[in-house]
């Protein structure tokens, strides 16, 4: 009966041994199942964070270019249009050189008038080099954006309504820019 006594409690021993065994393997399972669980949500979160920095990442890029783009614009219209200011400044010298030319000289003066003749044709040649072209509009229609109107008169035989009849001051332009409108009187 010993040897059956002793048998049993091996069986026993054994069968607590299977169980804590059994019990150890399930805690080991239901722990690797919360890691498993654990680490897929954290790649989870590392995707969708990862997407957030590759949108951010694509937006700064767009973002870039667009600033690349507008400076590159910018630095050509400056380019295009360096000479306005000093080109306002020279339309008046050319305004007083035509004046002058005007007037009637004596035979004593023809060389003087010569002279500002040749200054008078450089002026327009530097304006002309730099695409700064005269406005007028004599005997065309009255266009609003290139010319002003500081006068209006009746109709004549001949005459169209809304022509320019009289140039009162020549306008310019740069490059299609509006650098002074031309002053002018319009048929009505």
């Amino acid at each position: 009966m010993e040897k059956k006594d002793s048998h049993l409690e091996e069986q026993e021993s054994a069968d607590v041994t299977s169980t804590e065994e059994t019990e150890t393997a399930v805690e080991e399972t239901v722990e690797k199942v919360h890691t498993e669980d654990a680490a897929t949500d954290e790649v989870a979160a590392l995707k969708a964070q990862l997407e957030e920095k590759e949108d951010a990442y694509l937006r700064l890029q767009a973002e870039l270019a667009n600033i690349q783009k507008r400076n590159r614009k910018e630095r050509e219209t400056d380019a295009k249009y360096r000479s306005q200011s000093l080109a306002k400044e020279l339309i008046n010298v050319l305004d007083n050189l035509e004046r002058a030319l005007a007037i009637e000289t004596t035979e004593e003066n023809q060389t003087f008038k010569k002279g500002i003749e040749m200054v008078y044709e450089s002026f327009k040649q530097a304006l002309q080099n730099e695409d700064i072209q005269v406005v007028d509009p004599l005997n065309e229609p009255f266009d609003p954006n290139y010319h002003q109107a500081v006068q209006t008169v009746e109709v004549e035989d001949g005459q169209e309504a809304g022509t320019v009849v009289t140039v009162h001051q020549k306008g310019y332009t740069l490059h299609e820019r509006v650098l002074r409108p031309a002053m002018v009187v319009v048929a009505q």
